[in-house]
This record gives structure tokens, sequence and C-alpha cells, in this order.
């Protein structure tokens, strides 16, 4: 434990952060406290009586940061280049926040292990001022880090393609289980449509009128004109509370009313008018009873509207009336289509009836269901809040909208597509070759996208053949989504069908499976009745879905995504080569010792590391953030977590706060043990290279700004994940917190698998920090750093300052500073070597900070790797090979020797030209970089 923490304790005061091991919420901090702990760690705690809030203690103590920007390897190497050349000026102590993204992060990691093994920052900094040479040897052995070992035939190439399958067939039994419920729940569902007969002709109206009666009710009396105020606040439904009431409701009568429908058919043809006018006259009645029963709750309870039911009691009357009508007519109609001009000879199971009510009749008694709201509304006499009654009744109607398409979607690829292109007999095998090759679509959508996602961290080269990219990913991805689902219901159905043949016809009837019709009857081989059979589905159901959660719910969903392997190399490529002495299996060459916990690392009152990752947030719960889809989550050797967070059970302790006040988990109390009985781990906190892992997950299935729902579910079906479930810090109980993985994995994979993670449930998705900031300048914004120092290595070829511009915006926009840029003289390449020395170009840039309520303006310092006229002839001379440097792709993660030495050696240079011979400390460094930038504008 530092000595700062230690003081903390000693010093616990009201005004002051609750002691570590004493009080009630000791083990949870917001956003103020996390802040002010950080303060107290450079500037000892405040004096009794002294009360004055972190932001001003943090002005006085003029804060300075060094922020490495994420890009992968490239930027790990410039960055290691830079951080020498500090190094050499005896300048890194000058810092108090190490503050890293991605590819930095991993710079920054291995200096933090280094120095650890030096035991100070002065050592570190004697030993990285020489040539580094020796240093630098172990690195230079994981150039490629991913699989040091190069070539197709290698070791660890292998080992790579086999991890890989091997999580990705795991998470199959897990994710093919829970999607094959959908073609089984359809199939069991027509299946009981086939069984209906005269004798079910009742129950089914019957318990679909009581559906229908509590969706119509509750709609009435949550009608936001009809809900009650207390105290000049209105209690509106929740959204919970309208799915469970009214959704889901509706959709039970849409799935009843069939059963109905289909026991028409085996009454003798043509169907009595007064047998289709029962369809009808139960929905009137149900609608009238609803609305009725509306009026007399409003009436006992005194709501407002009352005479909103009376006033409206004949519209009502008159829309129910004319939908009513419609579900006749339709039914009418659909029988006369299917039964044709013969009734003599009808046959209900070779006119496929039970498949075409199966994919029609839900979605078009929904539709008939919304237009007697239609019309209600056109016709309704309007309250004081007529505008927002229309608005809630059109997302009601939207959200039945979609629940029917999404019936009709799954019906056309499960149940009519897989019996029209696959079931055919005399194209069957063509068939199957054109499903198998719509589906080759899947991962080939997979793997581009992860090429996309990759050029994407850097919008600067974003154009129109980048958006037709991602349209034509979206398209290859649905049609592997309708082609995959196509062929589990074919197979489904041919399981089934095998099992009826098997085991006598005493399973389920094959032509409700689409097989062909043997003419014998379930019944009339072993006795057992058609709902008989259905039990049996719902069995299998029940059995899948039950196997699945026992299978996946107790396993830690990160542990067999690509995560844990991307882990590994890293920690092993920069953490292990920062070690003077390592225990590795000689055969893996793994050390479980390699990776620091990042608790142990705040020992040092200077370069605190702070690693940003992204808490994504792509369920659009808030939407003022519909574009970034993301926000800042941090980790530093006191508290993880996100100032956008709010635990619920906090809100009394500051009633007067607006807008949420933080929440973070002291580090040595989250996401430290992989199983609850993991005790060596407990008490200790995560992995430095976990974290720099999440830190650098540029490749994950939600990603910030980049999500897409389509080839979220691509890149997750096909194990293309690298980012990790963590404990929410806001709702997580303290349990929970310990555990470096969600409590329920398989409401987090499926989160995942339809890009839908949010800030509100237990576990939360981070991912590259790079996806939210690239820079890491964003978090120290936050904490008022008077002094910042900028090194921008993501792949920015033309010199738009994406990054910059991204950070700059959000800053400003979220109230913490506001960033003016001067004039930036750092150019594409190519204008360097057409212009020369003309083009005047610096490599770096200077910026002023204005904080709010601040008295003096705050520095920045920016550079950006920039292929300068007199740069050293052998970095030059790589870059006469690659045309791309220092730009080259981040999804090239697999560096050459010359590779990593040039991009060192540029970082080095262009750093160590930015000094001027008498410079020692940060605020002399700027004045000079101020007057180079005057006096190479004039030269200009």
């Amino acid at each position: 434990m530092s000595a700062s923490v230690a003081d903390i304790q000693a010093d616990a005061s009201p005004h002051h952060l609750p002691a570590l091991t004493t009080g009630r919420d000791a083990w949870f901090l917001d956003t103020e406290q996390a802040l002010a702990e950080e303060m107290d760690h450079f500037c000892g705690p405040p004096e009794p009586g002294d009360r004055a809030p972190w932001q001003a203690r943090a002005d006085q103590a003029r804060l300075a940061a060094l922020c490495l920007s994420g890009g992968g390897i490239r930027s790990a190497t410039f960055c290691l280049g830079a951080l020498q050349a500090l190094a050499s000026r005896r300048m890194l102590g000058e810092f108090h926040y190490l503050s890293t993204v991605s590819g930095g992060g991993f710079a920054g990691g291995w200096l933090q292990t280094f120095i650890r093994q030096c035991g100070s920052i002065a050592e570190a900094e004697r030993q990285l001022g020489g040539s580094g040479n020796e240093i630098f040897a172990k690195l230079r052995r994981y150039t490629n880090y991913l699989t040091p070992e190069v070539g197709i035939l290698s070791r660890d190439t292998w080992a790579g393609i086999v991890l890989y399958i091997r999580n990705t067939i795991l998470n199959w039994l897990i994710i093919f289980p829970l999607l094959l419920f959908v073609p089984l729940a359809l199939l069991a569902y027509r299946t009981a449509l086939e069984a209906a007969s005269g004798s079910t002709l009742w129950l089914p109206l019957v318990l679909g009128s009581a559906a229908l009666f509590v969706a119509t009710f509750s709609a009435c009396t949550l009608l936001p004109s009809h809900r009650p105020r207390t105290g000049g606040v209105t209690a509106y439904a929740s959204p919970a509370r309208i799915a469970a009431c009214i959704i889901a409701p509706t959709c039970v009568w849409a799935l009843a009313l069939p059963f109905t429908l289909r026991a028409l058919f085996e009454q003798p043809l043509p169907v009595s008018g007064l047998s289709l006018c029962r369809l009808g006259l139960a929905y009137f009645a149900v609608q009238v009873a609803a609305y009725l029963s509306g009026l007399i709750w409003q009436t006992s309870k005194g709501h407002p509207g009352l005479w909103l039911y009376e006033r409206n009691l004949g519209p009502w009357l008159a829309s129910s009336l004319v939908s009513a009508g419609l579900i006749c007519v339709c039914a009418d109609a659909s029988i006369g289509w299917l039964v044709g001009g013969s009734a003599a000879g009808f046959d209900a199971a070779k006119a496929e009836v039970s498949q075409i009510l199966t994919v029609a009749a839900p979605p078009a008694l929904i539709v008939i269901h919304l237009l007697q709201s239609v019309i209600f509304i056109g016709f309704r006499k309007s309250a004081e809040c007529a505008d927002l009654d229309r608005e809630w009744v059109a997302r009601v109607d939207g959200q039945l909208l979609l629940a029917a398409m999404g019936w009709t979607g799954m019906c056309l690829c499960c149940l009519v597509l897989s019996a029209d292109a696959l079931g055919r007999q005399d194209a069957q095998i063509p068939a199957l070759f054109g499903a198998l090759g719509a589906l080759a679509t899947g991962p080939a959508a997979a793997f581009l996208g992860k090429q996309v996602f990759v050029r994407a961290q850097s919008l600067a080269a974003k154009g129109r053949m980048d958006d037709l990219v991602m349209i034509g990913l979206s398209a290859m991805a649905a049609v592997f989504g309708i082609s995959l689902f196509a062929l589990m219901g074919w197979c489904l159905g041919r399981f089934l069908g095998q099992a009826h043949d098997w085991w006598g016809n005493c399973l389920l009837p094959r032509r409700a499976l689409g097989g062909a019709d043997t003419g014998a009857d379930a019944g009339s081989v072993c006795g057992i009745n058609p709902y008989g059979m259905i039990v049996i589905l719902d069995v299998a159901v029940a059995a899948i879905l039950a196997g699945a959660v026992w299978l996946f719910g107790r396993v830690n969903v990160n542990r067999f995504s690509m995560h844990g392997v991307y882990r590994n190399r890293l920690t092993r490529g920069f953490l292990g080569s920062a070690r003077t002495r390592r225990d590795a299996d000689p055969f893996t060459d793994f050390d479980e010792e390699d990776s620091p916990r990042i608790a142990d690392l705040g020992t040092e009152k200077r370069l605190l590391p702070v690693v940003n990752m992204t808490l994504n947030l792509t369920d659009l719960l808030h939407t003022e953030w519909a574009e970034r889809k993301a926000a800042s989550f941090t980790a530093t050797p006191f508290a993880c977590g996100s100032a956008i967070l709010d635990r619920a059970d906090r809100a009394r302790d500051r009633p007067g706060t607006v807008g949420p006040r933080g929440a973070y988990i002291r580090t040595s109390q989250y996401a430290g043990m992989e199983t609850p009985g993991d005790r060596v781990s407990a008490g200790r906190g995560p992995l430095l290279g976990g974290l720099l892992t999440i830190s650098g997950a540029a490749v994950s299935p939600n990603w910030g700004y980049h999500s897409s729902r389509l080839i979220a579910f691509l890149m997750t079906l096909f194990n293309v994940r690298l980012g990790a479930w963590l404990p929410n810090p806001a709702v997580a109980r303290r349990d929970d917190l310990k555990l470096a993985k969600p409590r329920n994995s398989v409401l987090a994979l499926l989160s995942e698998l339809g890009g839908r993670s949010t800030d509100v449930r237990q576990a939360i998705y981070l991912s590259d920090g790079g996806h939210f900031d690239n820079l890491g300048v964003y978090e120290m914004l936050r904490r008022r750093c008077a002094r910042i120092v900028v090194i921008d290595a993501g792949q920015d070829e033309r010199c738009t300052f994406f990054d910059l511009g991204n950070v700059i915006r959000k800053a400003e926009v979220d109230g913490l500073a506001k960033v003016q840029m001067g004039e930036m003289r750092i150019l594409p390449r190519a204008t360097i070597e057409r212009e020369g020395k003309r083009a005047g170009a610096l490599g770096y840039a200077r910026g002023t900070i204005a904080y709010p309520g601040g008295r003096d303006a705050a520095s920045l310092i920016y550079i950006k790797p920039s292929f300068l006229d007199d740069i050293p002839a052998e970095v030059r001379a790589y870059g006469a090979t690659s045309p791309a440097f220092p730009h080259e792709s981040t999804a090239n993660q697999w560096f050459s020797e010359s590779q990593f030495e040039s991009y060192r050696a540029l970082g080095y240079y262009q750093v160590s030209k930015m000094f001027g011979s008498q410079l020692t400390t940060l605020s002399d460094w700027s004045v000079y970089l101020d007057s180079e930038i005057g006096r190479r504008t004039a030269d200009s």
C-alpha cells in the first residue's frame, strides 16, 4: 500500500474520502472523491479545516500529463522513442500523469514495468538516457508480439489458429442452441396449429380475448392524459410496464386467435357466417369491455381524464367495430382463397393452411388492431396533452409493428425459405450448395469488417468508398443471417422428420415439418394426442436453453473470446520484456508473473498510470450520445470507473447534484478474480496486462461510434472479439464487483451478439479507448492538467487531425475545457517531399486550454510522426521502401526489425529535436517551442 493511501486511512474526515477499511461506502467513490484522492497522492492530504475543492488544488498544483495515443504497435514503437528522448533530458519525472490508449498503452505499460524493475523513475531515466540497445534487446524479440515465430509453418502461427478454432467452437456450443430456439419455436407453433381441431375452437379464443382485454385496459389507463399527478408530477408508465402490460398481451392475442381460425378448417366447409362473426364479435366485445373497465377504474381512483372516456366512447365503438369487421372479412377471404372453388375434396394439410396461418395471421391481426388505434386517434376528442398522447400511442404501435415484422421475417427465413429453397427434392443439392455459399458471406464479412474497423480508427481517411464498403458489409451480414436461419430451420425439420420415422410416427406429424405425409397418424400408432407432441417440442426447447445456461452461465465469457489470447501475447511482449528476470515456461514462453497488478503501481508521485478504455453505449438509452455511442472509462492504481455512471443507492447522499455523480470502485476491490473461489487474486485488483488489452481492443463487436448491429452479430458469432465484459460499478453488487466477468454470461453474450451494450445492466462492455478518445487527453482535461504533452501516433497520412478534433469537441460539449490550437506546422509526407524546407514542417503544434473558472491558461504540446526533411538516413531509407511511412496501417501488427527500429528512431529524433540546449522544465519547453514556431513561420 502506498504512503499516500496510508495517510488517507489515517486522516479520513467528513469532507474527505471515507477510510479504506472502515465506513459504509469505503469501497465506492464518486468522481469528486476519486479525483480528490489523486490530488492527495500528488500533494498530500489537505490541512485540517482546509475545505478547498479538488479543482482549486489541481489548479494550484499545475499538474502535467504525458498522453500516448492509440495506433497499435506503430504507436507503441514511436512512443518508445519519444519516451527515450524525454528520459535523456530527465523530463519523465516532470509528468504527474501517464495517460495511455491502445498502442500507447503498450509503451506505457512497458515503461511502468521498467520503472518498477529499476526501483525509481530517476534510475529508469538514467538507464534509458543511453543508447537503449540493451534495454530494448528483449523487446525487439517481440516486434511480432502476436506470433514471434513468423511463417505459415511456425509453432506460434498454428497455436494461434488452434486457439481461435477452439474458442470459436466453445462459443458456438452456447450461441447455436440459443439461435436454434427461434426456428424450433416457430416449428412448435406451426405444429400446434396443425393439431387444432373443432374441440379447440373456443379455448384459444377465450385465452386470446383475455390477453387482449389486459392490453386494451392497460393502454386506456396508462395513457399520459389518464395518469395521476402528485405534487405537480405525473406518474408516467415505465417502458418495462408498457412492454409487459400492452406489447406482450397483444402479441399473445395475435398468436392465439389463429388457432381458432385453423380449427374452422376442420369443420364442414364452407364455414358458416355465424362462426366467422364470432371472431369479430369477440374482438368488439373485448374492446368495449376493456374501455368501460378503464372508465370504472378511473372513476374509482379519481384519476384525471374521466371526461375523455365519456366523450370518446363513440369514436372507440366505431373504430373497434371497423377492426372487428375487418377480422371477419379477412378470415372469410383467407378461407375462400385457401379452399378455392371446391370444398368437398379440400385437405387442410395439403393446402399448407398451418404454414400460411403461421406466417401471415399474427402480423395481419396486429395490423388490423393498429388500424383501430389509427381510426380512434383520428376522431378522438383531445385533452390538454393531446400531442403527448398521440406520440405515446405511436410509439406503442411502432413496437407492435416491429414485433409483427420480426415474426414475419423469421417465419420467411425458417419456414418458407427452408421449405421452398431447401426442401425441394428435385433441387436439394444445388440449393444446399447455394445456402452454404451464402453462409460463406458471414466469415468474409467478419474478416473484412475487422479490416474496415481498423481503418476506421482513423476517420481521416474515410470517404465515399468507406461508406459503400460498410453498406456492402451490412448487406453481406443480412444475407448470412437469412441463410443461417433458413438452414437451421431446414436441419431441424429434417431431424424431427427422421425422428418421426425412427420412433414409429409418434413424435411429430411429419406433414407439420415440411416432409412427406406417410398417411399414418401419431395417435393411431402409440396413442399420443397432438398436444402431447407439442409438450415434447416444449421439452426439447427447454432442454436446449437449460443446457446452454448450465454450460455457459458459470463460465467467464471473456475466457473463450480472443481477449485472453491477445492479452497473453501483449503481456509477454511488452511487460515481460521489461523484466530483468523471468520464470517463463520454455515451451510456451509465457510467465504468469509478467503483468503486475495496477493497484501496485501507485507508489511513485509521478507518472501515475491512467489506462483509458471505452464504455460502450450502443443501446442508445442516452440519445444525446447517439453519435458517439460510448463514454470514457478509466483505471488507475486507486479507482476504476466512469464519470457518467451513477449508483441509485447513492442518490440520497447528494440530492442537490445535477447529472451523474460518477461511479468508481477501489481498484483493489474491482475485477481481480477469475472465479468466486479465486482467493489468490482476492483484494489485488485487475492485472495491468488485462487492462492494456481492453484499452487496445480495437476489433470488437461493440466499438463506440463505429458500431453496427448487423456486423456485431457476425463478429460475435465468429469470435472476432477483443473487448471484455466487466462488472458495472454503478449497478453490480459488491461481491460481483470483485469478479473479472459478468454475473450472467449468457445475457452478456446475447447483448454482444445483438450489439446492445448499455450502462444500466449488471455488466458493461469495455473496448479500445480509441473508440471514444484515441489520444488519452479527455481524462486529463477532466483533471484540469495545466501542461499536457500529447504524442499522437494514430494513422493519419493526410494530417486531418480527426482524433485531436474529436477530443476537443467532446471536451467542450461536456464542459471540461475549451482547447484552442495554434498554427499546425504538421504536414503530410507528400507535401514535405514536394516543398522541402519551404513547407516549414515541424511535426508538432502548440495549443492553449481554458478551464471553467480557471485563472491561468494551460498549455498543450501536440506531437505527430512526420517525415521531416532532416530525419536520420536510416529512417529515410526505410521510408523509401514504404510510401505510407510513418502512417502505415494499424492492421499490420507484425513489425519487422527495420520497421520497429525506424519508428523508434523517428520518435527519438523528432522529440529530441524539439529541445533547446538549456531546457530543464516543461514550462521552459513550452516557451521554447512557441519561439521555434514563430521563427519557422517567419522563415516560410
